[in-house]
């Protein structure tokens, strides 16, 4: 999961906001997993109707009973700016912790801003293969996401050495003859410190796809689809910073040009 790791036990750290905005349905989370209590206090979060980071606060009642060990509850996040309610059903039985039902779906949940945050930054197939690999997780398809969220990465590296290839000065089928860290390597200038720093991360998305359960699969998603996100995320700040650059460049070529006149 995407939650913090306790340095001393080695155990994931889970928080509030990881629980009921990345884990899947019917991943069981432990108690010693849990950072904190789930029941009570608030969370942090980009509320999914409105589009807007809010806090909500977090209400806790009973579902029903059958026996001392399995109770259900019906948990409801009010966002404190604006009302919208978020109902999670969690069962909890010896110590763990699932959901089994929630509304809006997580899928809705992550989807939230997709396409106002990322729809610049990837084409469209791209942008259907994010929302594709968030939709398989939370229907708890895990080695099915990790294809997708595998063939946005290459993607990624695809279009980096497009944008580049004639100072690189590479041919397309020398590049497409190289492993993915050989790729990374060749284009660590051009790419995002975020994604050159992760070369491990399309190995673990090879591995998800080929080797580890569907369980596992699912643990891991929210980590490996942050990874995306951050690299994401770093192209629109680069782009950002590009375009304010160019501002800059312009006012300061303006200036030059009117001071310039008043010498004359």
């Amino acid at each position: 999961m995407s939650g913090k790791l306790n340095e001393d036990s080695q155990t994931r750290r889970i928080t509030r906001h990881d629980f009921y905005f990345e884990t899947p349905l019917y991943t069981a989370v432990s108690d010693a997993e849990l950072e904190e209590n789930l029941s009570v206090g608030e969370v942090d979060a980009r509320s999914p109707l409105n589009k807007i980071d809010t806090t909500y606060s977090i209400k806790d009642e009973p579902v029903d009973y059958f026996d001392s060990s399995d109770i259900f509850r019906r948990i409801q996040l009010t966002c404190k700016r604006k009302g919208e309610v978020l109902t999670f059903i969690v069962a909890r039985s010896n110590g763990k912790y699932m959901k089994i039902g929630q509304a809006p779906s997580l899928a809705d949940i992550q989807f939230g801003d997709m396409d106002d945050k990322y729809g610049k930054i990837l084409d469209k197939e791209s942008l259907f293969l994010l929302k594709r690999a968030v939709g398989l997780a939370a229907h708890g398809t895990g080695a099915g996401s990790f294809v997708y969220l595998r063939r946005i990465f290459e993607g990624l590296i695809k279009e980096s050495y497009e944008a580049n290839k004639d100072p690189l000065n590479v041919s397309e089928k020398e590049f497409q003859s190289k492993r993915m860290d050989e790729k990374i390597q060749l284009l660590k200038n051009y790419l995002p410190d975020e994604l050159s720093e992760m070369k491990p991360l399309y190995g673990l998305l090879s591995q998800g796809v080929h080797e580890l359960t569907e369980e596992e699969c699912l643990q891991y998603f929210p980590a490996l689809k942050l990874s995306i996100e951050l690299i994401l995320d770093a192209k629109i700040e680069a782009q950002k910073k590009a375009k304010r650059i160019s501002e800059v460049k312009s006012q300061i070529a303006a200036i030059s040009s009117q001071v310039g006149e008043k010498k004359k």
